[in-house]
């Protein structure tokens, strides 16, 4: 674990051991299915939680070891395939807790940029098999990949776990 405080928020970083079957699921699933919500990526937000696939159980295992050392706990999680002219427009995931991304496979130099309130910036490199844990609130974006680029993720909220 790294704990860093960009922008005065604190992130988190873990690196985790994740097989090249577990990445290659992910991103064969990915490549089947259809964009939809106006989405310009694949992403299986709207149909799937991809962590509770049986083939990602080491993976989800991982996951929910360093989430309960946050006293939290798993909702949400969706995986996500960019490819070329694809992005994610400014967004956060909520106003309380954490969320996270956990960054599979790339061609791309893409980072994660991160916006203080006084939009100030910050830029999170891709770094295969690393998670980043970082506040919900947080606004962040991916800028649009470059020619025959990719960019594989997985994402998730989380809540507080009650007393």
């Amino acid at each position: 674990m790294h704990r860093f405080d960009p922008l005065d928020q604190s992130f988190y970083e873990y690196e985790l051991e994740i097989s090249e079957q577990e990445i290659v699921q992910v991103e064969t699933m990915l490549k089947s299915i259809h964009k939809t919500n106006n989405f310009t990526m694949k992403t299986t937000f709207d149909c799937i939680n991809v962590l509770s696939l049986p083939l990602l159980k080491n993976l989800r295992e991982q996951i929910l070891k360093i989430l309960d050392s946050h006293n939290l706990l798993l909702d949400n999680n969706w995986a996500q395939l960019y490819n070329e002219d694809e992005s994610h427009p400014l967004h956060l995931h909520g106003l309380e807790g954490k969320s996270g991304i956990l960054y599979l496979k790339s061609n791309a130099t893409q980072e994660t940029i991160f916006y203080s309130p006084s939009f100030e910036t910050y830029k999170y490199p891709f770094k295969k098999n690393h998670l980043l844990l970082y506040p919900s609130h947080i606004p962040h974006e991916v800028k649009s990949l470059k020619t025959n680029e990719s960019r594989l993720i997985i994402a998730f909220n989380t809540r507080k776990r009650k007393k």
